[in-house]
């Protein structure tokens, strides 16, 4: 491995004027964004007090008459703002309460259990300049990350926890899957920026969160839905419309706060880049890019597979990584050019994250980083036990985030479709056709 050529590395680690720019100006928007929230709650709930305490009595005292649409008349003017009102007071203070749902713990890789993992881990942070990851943790995603330890703790104390998807390891090189970790540590050489980041990712999952969860509310208002009084329905018709434009408004916040986030998070992912590139090379950052839309499209036609066999079986593989690498294995050469070609011509949009593959692509061009390391081998090599490793992370999933049972009944040995029944390989989940790709 060739050693980084540090003061060259000093001579490029300041951030550019469009990433400080895009700090200033995003700091104030996600500032302005939860005092606008906080602000229209506050209104809500003083507006159902005030029409409460000024105008319902006087609705009942209007001089109409005492016949039945006169009665009918006074109940719609006077309960049905207060039904709304205070529909829209509850759905808007209510996530200010909401909690995230319980999940099982991580799958931790110990190090003494896959050493090789953690010195690589180890000795790209030492090359980037980043802190150390205090705990190493898999998953079944096709995507690694690092982050701040237990949330606000490891925000203020820089104790940080690289999580690698099985998925990513078992479609890489080496080379390529220590570039990809060098992005993610690559994050945290930018400081401030980072800090800003972790806000801003948190504040747009939380209104992610508020829009589209459900909740014991909007399920007893469903159920009050269906009642057969008239009356009823139409008064929860109401309410559920109250509940709809407070979520129309928290949407908004939501996207507005995508909006002008978009723009640092862009520019972030170009300065982590540089780092990948300096530890893998240009080239390699290149390719990682295309190889991660190849590998994305054979994942989500196992998903599709996986959907159909579950519905019509009751079985799954066993072990999605491994299942995963030989399907990418037997991809169509020309379906594989055909992907890469179109995420060549990608654009990025407002609302993006990232850049799109096509500019992180010229990006890397222009670096023109020969990079430090060199080892082509499979990713997989890095463990000792990657098969076990895979099956441990599948069973995860399924449990965790499919809540499907994971019993011997319902699982399908990977081996039986990629050996076969007769050793011939080629062999595909029950019900599904042979066609790869």
């Amino acid at each position: 491995m060739k050693p980084l050529d540090s003061a060259k590395a000093k001579t490029k680690d300041k951030p550019s004027a469009a990433y400080s720019i895009g700090m200033g100006f995003v700091t104030a928007g996600m500032i302005i964004l939860p005092l606008i929230y906080i602000a229209f709650t506050v209104l809500v709930c003083w507006s159902v007090y005030f029409f409460a305490t000024h105008y319902f009595v006087e609705i009942w005292e209007w001089p109409i008459g005492h016949s039945k649409f006169s009665l009918l008349a006074k109940i719609v003017c006077s309960i049905t703002p207060l039904l709304v009102g205070a529909a829209i007071a509850i759905a808007m203070v209510k996530p200010l309460f909401a909690r995230r749902g319980t999940k099982m713990q991580p799958i931790v890789l110990l190090p003494d259990v896959e050493p090789r993992v953690h010195a690589m881990a180890q000795d790209v942070c030492r090359r980037v300049g980043a802190p150390a990851p205090k705990r190493i943790e898999i998953n079944c995603d096709l995507n690694a990350s690092a982050g701040f330890n237990r949330g606000w703790r490891g925000f203020f104390k820089n104790e940080l926890i690289l999580t690698i998807g099985m998925p990513l390891v078992a479609g890489l090189t080496e080379r390529q899957l220590a570039g990809v970790i060098a992005h993610e540590f690559g994050h945290f050489r930018q400081g401030a920026g980072m800090r800003l980041s972790y806000l801003i990712r948190s504040v747009n999952f939380w209104f992610a969160r508020v829009v589209y969860e459900r909740d014991a509310w909007d399920e007893t208002l469903a159920g009050f839905g269906q009642s057969e009084s008239i009356w009823i329905v139409l008064m929860v018709g109401c309410a559920r419309a109250g509940v709809a434009l407070s979520r129309g408004i928290l949407w908004l916040l939501m996207m507005t706060g995508h909006g002008i986030s978009g723009f640092l998070m862009r520019q972030m992912e170009y300065d982590a880049d540089k780092w990948e590139a300096r530890i893998a090379g240009s080239d390699s950052l290149e390719a990682t890019l295309l190889r991660l839309n190849s590998l994305g499209h054979v994942l989500e036609k196992i998903h599709l597979e996986m959907r159909r066999s579950w519905r019509n079986r009751f079985q799954l593989p066993d072990n999605l990584p491994l299942l995963m690498e030989y399907r990418a294995n037997c991809l169509d050469p020309e379906k594989r050019a055909s992907i890469e070609n179109r995420a060549g011509l990608s654009k990025t949009g407002f609302f993006d994250t990232h850049p799109s593959v096509a500019e992180r692509i010229r990006f890397a061009r222009r670096l023109a980083e020969p990079g430090a390391i060199a080892n082509d081998s499979p990713a997989r090599d890095l463990f000792d036990n990657f098969e076990g490793v895979g099956r441990l992370v599948t069973l995860a999933h399924y449990d965790d985030d499919l809540n499907v049972p994971v019993t011997p009944d319902f699982l399908i040995p990977v081996a039986r479709f990629i050996e076969g029944p007769t050793g011939s390989g080629g062999s595909t989940m029950p019900g599904q056709s042979r066609h790869v790709g």
